[in-house]
Parts: C-alpha cells; sequence; structure tokens
C-alpha cells in the first residue's frame, strides 16, 4: 500500500517524526494569467463527470500543472505517476500522482524533485497525510542522489480545492489557506513563486 497507508495528517506527522507549524506560506501572491487554451481544457472538463480521483487528476489538475510545467521547460519538468521508493518498511514507496524535477526534460526522473501533488476525490486531510509523507521521500530521494535541497513544496488537490505545505528539514510549514479551482490565476501565481525560489 505503500504512501496510501498515510491515512491523514496527523499520522504522517507522528510516524515520520514531524513537527507542524500553521502559517500563511504566500502573503503575497502575483497572479498568473491562465492561457486560452488551459481555460478552454477546464471548460471542457467541466463538460464532463468529474466523479473520482482518477477523472479530477486527469482532467483538472493534470493539464494546470502542464501548463506551469511548459513556463519553465528550459529547467523544469513535470512526471506522473512515477514511483518513489525510499523504504518499503516504512511506506515509503510507490507510485506519487505528480512531481516536479529540477531538470529539463527527461525520460527519467531524476534529482531533484523540488514538488509534488497528491489528488484526492474528497478527503483533504487524506490527501495531505499521504502528500506529506511522499515530501518527505522527495527529500530522503534528493539527499541519497547527492542533491539536497533546503525544502520540498507539496500539494494536496481535490480538484476544486489546493492546500499547499513546505518541508523543511523536520518541519512542515502548513499553508492556512485553501485556494480554490475558481481563482485559478492565483493557484497558477503560487507554483511560479514556488519554482523561482529554486531557480534564483
Amino acid at each position: 500500500m505503500g504512501y496510501s497507508n498515510f491515512k491523514n495528517l496527523r499520522q504522517a506527522l507522528e510516524r515520520l517524526d514531524i513537527e507542524e507549524i500553521d502559517l500563511n506560506l504566500f502573503p503575497v501572491i502575483e497572479p498568473v494569467p491562465a492561457s486560452d487554451l488551459l481555460l478552454k481544457v477546464l471548460e471542457i472538463a467541466k463538460m464532463m463527470p468529474l466523479t473520482n480521483e482518477k477523472s479530477k487528476s486527469e482532467r483538472l489538475i493534470s493539464p494546470i500543472l502542464m501548463e506551469v510545467a511548459l513556463s519553465f521547460r528550459a529547467s523544469i519538468t513535470l512526471y506522473s505517476g512515477e514511483d518513489l521508493y525510499i523504504d518499503e518498511k516504512r511506506d515509503l514507496s510507490g507510485a506519487c500522482d505528480f512531481f516536479l524535477a529540477k531538470h529539463p526534460r527527461k525520460e527519467v526522473m531524476q534529482a531533484p524533485i523540488i514538488t509534488l501533488a497528491e489528488a484526492k476525490d474528497q478527503d483533504m486531510d487524506y490527501g495531505r497525510g499521504q502528500c506529506l509523507a511522499q515530501m518527505y521521500a522527495a527529500q530522503v530521494f534528493n539527499e541519497q542522489k547527492g542533491k539536497p535541497q533546503p525544502f520540498v513544496y507539496g500539494c494536496a488537490v481535490t480538484g476544486g480545492d489546493w492546500k499547499f505545505m513546505k518541508l523543511a528539514g523536520r518541519q512542515v510549514f502548513v499553508d492556512e489557506e485553501t485556494y480554490y479551482l475558481s481563482d485559478l490565476p492565483t493557484i497558477l501565481g503560487i507554483f511560479h513563486q514556488i519554482i523561482k525560489l529554486y531557480l534564483q
């Protein structure tokens, strides 16, 4: 079962011995307008049944993350459904929904992983627990590959609701704000802000 065994945020914090700090992660956000193509894709998606995690992931979340990755394609690559095996005995293994890795396009995902997104149908707390476990695994993966990063970002998504976190060592900073698909430029702006932190 791997990462899916982390059923909520509390469990992930306890099992991984991580301290939670709640704050406003993005006090200033510069909105990024969505392209006409993305707006059209999302408009079409809403005409289809969005009844489960898979449909929301494919029709809503993936197009948004692809647009973000394309904006930084010289430096960032988006992966979907890749395995991240760190420690199977601790449930730090299995496939993750989405990764952003800091390198140009490569067939094989390489370190460093800088941001993850975990899609869930409705259960945001389950999504945050699983996402935190994956963020922790990404942090370890980066260290193992000799490319440690000062922090790793993650986002739990239900399709309409987006909740961000930032892991730095043994502390996870949980954003007090929840962002909504209805304010797409803000969500795009947050991802742009995150990626630019790694490209400075």
